[in-house]
């Protein structure tokens, strides 16, 4: 009992959710890494006595550990060229609106990056907070939503500088000194770039990040309408003549000749010899093949064009089928 759903009853609605997130100083198993970021010379770098950083993280496709390490120097130029370098036509990653996002890199950086797999499609902008410890000083450090990170403690009121008119000499008047950084989204990835007293940020003591992942959801909708009188039958097996029909069960069962048609019976409740299937009977019940007869909706299969059941939908409660008027449902799931 198939049938075809008219293209004008199936929809698709994309839907943005988010998740928080918390990581630490001790995160750094999960791919939460915290790498410094020095200018120098590549000329004759050799990494045995170049400055690194070392961190141990978890794969899941070997289902061990294994090492990586971080050299600063090409961290520096890592950064400097994916984000911070403006020659045309090659722009840099991140916000390359200038009246609303400065990016400078001075000689040092610290970066903070997080696993793809923890924060989705990308950084949720506005939900970054970050308490860092450096110097026995605890600091407040947000993002404003456009990739600036800055210092709450001392300018609170940076963020709030903003409209569509809005440019960062204006919140610099208003809040100077304030800007510590960026944060670029899409790559889970915050620098920061002061030189001041966060320079050790993340790395002699601890630090909390808090933020929200992004994901899109597509919820899919389709509306099953059946006409009047259209699927009046029924697949259950009680319906058939002498409750035969196609039954499959385990050897050494028990307590199962009830489910089985007179004369058909195992001998010793399951323990002696019998069938393991038995074929569906074609003759139904006198009550089934009646005018009258109208069938309870229990369950719904959307299946593909090979015939493949891809979804199945319970209703949460059995629905009579009308020879009168049309009977819709409405199926609806998220991927």
């Amino acid at each position: 009992m198939l049938k075809n759903i008219d293209p004008s009853d199936k929809s698709i609605k994309p839907f943005k959710v988010f998740k928080n997130f918390t990581l630490t100083n001790i995160s750094s198993g999960s791919g939460h890494l915290v790498l410094k970021a020095v200018s120098g010379s590549i000329h004759n770098f050799m990494t045995g006595s170049a400055a690194s950083q070392s961190f141990g993280r978890y794969v899941e496709a070997s289902g061990g550990f294994e090492f990586g390490t971080y050299y600063d120097i090409p961290n520096y130029f890592m950064i400097k060229n994916a984000y911070y370098e403006n020659d045309e036509p090659f722009r840099p990653f991140g916000s390359n609106n200038y009246t609303k996002t400065k990016k400078v890199l001075h000689g040092s950086a610290r970066v903070f990056t997080i696993p793809r797999n923890l924060f989705g499609e990308k950084v949720k902008p506005g939900s970054i907070q970050m308490d860092v410890t450096t110097g026995g000083i605890t600091y407040d450090l947000r993002d404003d939503g456009d990739g600036n990170i800055y210092d709450y403690n001392y300018s609170s009121s940076f963020a709030a500088y903003k409209s569509s008119s809005w440019d960062y000499d204006k919140a610099d008047a208003n809040g100077s000194g304030s800007q510590v950084g960026n944060a670029f989204y899409e790559h889970g990835v915050i620098v920061i770039t002061d030189t001041g007293s966060l320079w050790n940020a993340g790395t002699d003591t601890g630090h909390d990040l808090k933020y929200k992942s992004t994901q899109t959801i597509y919820e899919y909708e389709y509306i099953v309408t059946l006409e009047p009188n259209e699927y009046n039958a029924t697949t259950n097996i009680s319906s058939t003549f002498e409750r035969s029909g196609s039954i499959s069960i385990g050897k050494g069962s028990k307590n199962i000749s009830q489910f089985f048609p007179p004369n058909s019976n195992p001998t010793g409740q399951g323990t002696g010899s019998y069938k393991e299937e038995y074929n569906a009977a074609t003759k139904y019940e006198g009550f089934v093949t009646h005018s009258d007869f109208e069938p309870y909706l229990t369950t719904v299969g959307l299946y593909n064009d090979s015939n493949e059941l891809l979804v199945v939908g319970k209703l949460a409660k059995p629905v009579k089928l009308s020879k009168e008027t049309q009977t819709s449902i409405v199926v609806r799931f998220d991927v």
